[in-house]
């Protein structure tokens, strides 16, 4: 591995542990690592098919289901049959479930906005620059695996 590739690897690390340590605004939440995986896929898609949640969150249908029942009993998410087809299960993210994501929403923005204002003006272009450069890469990545 060379030098460069090395210190990416620590600095990932370290990154990776930073954000560890910032999880008590997660784990406020009470909610698992997975269970705001779920509430995020369903604030970006909803009402969404149980079996296309199941299969966003890399999980069987069972699982999914388990995961979604939960989240239910909680009052994090709601479930309701399809009007079209009684057999299919669609899941929406409750308002109790989206105002645990905007607090964690600004929470995440705040912090991260303090930490950017910290930064040179050099340093923030070049996070921008980073951050363009996984945003395009990411969407190539997205593109490549749909077809």
């Amino acid at each position: 591995m060379a030098r460069n590739d090395a210190e990416l690897a620590d600095l990932l690390h370290q990154w990776r542990e930073l954000m560890a340590a910032a999880r008590p605004r997660w784990s406020a939440a009470d909610l698992t690592f997975t269970q705001l995986r779920g509430l995020s896929v369903l604030a970006r898609r909803q009402p969404l098919r149980m079996g296309d949640l199941a299969e966003s969150l890399g999980m069987t249908p069972a699982s999914a289901s388990a995961l979604i029942e939960r989240m239910e009993q909680r009052k994090f998410v709601t479930r309701r049959s399809d009007a079209d087809d009684r057999r299919t299960v669609l899941v929406e993210l409750s308002r109790r479930g989206q105002h645990v994501l905007d607090i964690m929403e600004r929470g995440s923005s705040d912090h991260f906005g303090r930490l950017i204002a910290k930064m040179t003006p050099d340093e923030r272009e070049a996070l921008a620059t980073t951050l363009r450069a996984f945003v395009r890469i990411s969407a190539q990545g997205a593109d490549h695996a749909a077809r």
